[in-house]
Parts: structure tokens; C-alpha cells; sequence
């Protein structure tokens, strides 16, 4: 039994240590998620007197100086005709918040050089900073709602909300390279083609960057697929060794406890061997230990006696 629990948790050591190794996100999710509520709070704190559809810059504590904000507050009614601008985003008409919301407030931002610290492509490198497009209800904003919507579509179109990106440089010669990263919530990224230098499309709220394969992944002669294949044969490797490993542990452990239950036999027979030695006499079908018998020596008690 013993023994039993001691290969169960090596094997839950072992997966557990292997999960962790391999489900490490591609950004700091409650990082980023900490941010966003903060830039979030601090857009409502001004929306009050506030006109709608006109951008508002939204001050940020001195902890997050560097990156930039802005509000825009908007209808739904009047979003679905017009569609909006805010900063480099530029959404079409004929869309619409969800959940829907009679008002709902779009916040825009600009992670500057902190984009490094909160954003990871894995294989790549950020060429421009992470910009994001997020949406607020705003109907019951003095009762503290601030839950945050989707964009939707009209489903007969293939409209998308477009973007550019400001101030970036990018470098000659690689624009067949570079790739629109968009970063979920999950932490997961999805890459998707430029649709124009400095310009990507999407059809959803998020946070984005431009990103191109970083100079390690360029050097390497594997392709994305064949070091998809490779990592996924490591992680086969890695688990038919450690099975095997916590394996043969387990039987050697099974084995040495064995190994002592019958020293321990041996050590217990050998004592009682020689507390007394005892001759085996066979009883019908089987052998059984049987003392010595010794006749007890007649012995004289008066020399008087016949």
C-alpha cells in the first residue's frame, strides 16, 4: 500500500510539473487584465458631464505613466448608423455592442514601451506597440456596471474595424514577414496578414500588435510545421519517459519491500531454529516439526527393594 501511494504521487508530481512547463500563457493575463480595469475605472470616473461621441484623453496614475488612454461615450442607435472613430481605430456602421446597451463607452490604448513587459509572441518580436479597443456598458455607469461587450457585425457583411498603427518604423525588407497579432483573453495569440504597412483589420475587440519572427526563429532551417511536429514529438518523449521512469521506480520499490518482508522471515525462522532444533515426523500428507522422545531411566529408591 505504501508503496502504491508513494508511485501515485510521483506520477501527480511529475504531470503536474510537465502541465505547468508546457501551459504557460503567451501574455501575462492578470497582468493585463489588472491594467484594463484600472484604465476602465479611471474612463468612468470622468464620464459623467461628459459629450457623446466626442474622445476624451483619460489620466492614468503615475504607476502606469507612459501608457495612453482615451474615452469615447456613444449610443447604440447612433453607432449602428455611423459607426465611429477613436484614435487609430476606425469601426464601420451597421454594428452593434453585445450584450446591447442603450450606451456603452469605447476605450482606447496605448501601451508605449510597456508593451514588452505585458505582451510575448512566442518565435516573434513586437515591431510596434500593443494598441486595444475595449467596450463598456455604460446604461447604469452610476450604479458601478462596467461590464465589458463584444463588437457584432451585420452578418450579411464582411465589413471589418480597421486600424493603424502610430509611429512605427518598420524595417525594410521584411514586410512579407510581418504578421497582425491579436492577444485573447485567454492569453492566446492569433496571427493574421497586414492589411497594409502599418495597418491590420479585425472583427472583434482586443489588444494588437504588429509583430515579424524573431531572429532565432529565422535562423533555424524548421519550418512552423515541422517545429509544431518536433515540440509535439518532445512532448511525447518527455511522457513515455517519465512513465516509464515512475515505472521501473515503481517496481524497484515493490521489489526492495519484498526483499525486506523476507529478511525479516529469515531472520524470525533462523531465532527459533535455534532456541530449539526439533525433528520433522510426517503426520498422513504432511510435515510436521516433532520433539525428541527419550524414555525416562528407572531409578532405585531404596536398595532394600526386590
Amino acid at each position: 500500500m505504501a508503496a502504491m501511494q508513494t508511485m501515485l504521487l510521483l506520477i501527480s508530481t511529475f504531470f503536474s510539473a510537465l502541465l505547468f512547463s508546457y501551459g504557460q500563457s503567451a501574455s501575462n493575463v492578470s497582468a493585463v487584465d489588472s491594467v484594463d480595469s484600472i484604465i476602465r475605472d479611471r474612463a468612468f470616473d470622468i464620464l459623467h458631464g461628459v459629450h457623446t461621441g466626442v474622445i476624451y484623453d483619460v489620466p492614468l496614475p503615475a504607476n502606469l505613466s507612459g501608457i495612453e488612454a482615451s474615452m469615447m461615450r456613444l449610443r447604440s442607435r447612433t453607432f449602428w448608423r455611423r459607426g465611429a472613430n477613436i484614435s487609430a481605430f476606425r469601426i464601420p456602421p451597421r454594428t452593434l455592442p453585445v450584450p446591447q446597451t442603450r450606451r456603452f463607452v469605447v476605450v482606447y490604448q496605448n501601451w508605449s514601451n510597456w508593451s514588452s513587459s505585458y505582451f510575448n509572441v512566442p518565435g516573434y518580436t513586437l515591431l510596434s506597440p500593443v494598441i486595444s479597443l475595449l467596450a463598456y456598458d455604460a446604461s447604469n455607469a452610476s450604479f458601478g456596471g462596467a461590464i465589458q461587450l463584444a463588437i457584432q457585425f451585420n452578418l450579411r457583411s464582411n465589413d471589418t474595424i480597421a486600424f493603424r498603427f502610430p509611429k512605427v518604423a518598420m524595417p525594410g525588407g521584411s514586410n512579407s514577414s510581418m504578421k497582425c497579432a491579436w492577444f485573447g483573453l485567454d492569453g492566446s495569440v492569433h496571427l493574421d496578414k497586414m492589411a497594409s504597412l502599418n495597418s491590420c483589420t479585425t472583427r472583434s475587440t482586443g489588444h494588437f500588435a504588429i509583430v515579424e519572427p524573431s531572429k532565432v526563429s529565422i535562423n533555424a532551417s524548421a519550418s512552423p510545421v515541422r517545429s509544431t511536429k518536433e515540440k509535439v514529438i518532445r512532448v511525447v518523449v518527455v511522457l513515455g519517459s517519465g512513465v516509464v521512469g515512475i515505472a521501473v521506480l515503481g517496481v524497484a520499490v515493490v521489489g526492495v519491500t519484498k526483499l525486506v518482508k523476507k529478511r525479516k522471515l529469515d531472520e524470525m525462522v533462523r531465532r527459533s531454529e535455534e532456541g530449539q532444533v526439533l525433528e520433522n515426523v510426517w503426520v498422513g500428507g504432511s510435515k510436521m516439526p516433532s520433539a525428541a522422545m527419550r524414555r525416562t531411566e528407572p531409578v532405585i529408591e531404596s536398595e532394600e527393594a526386590p
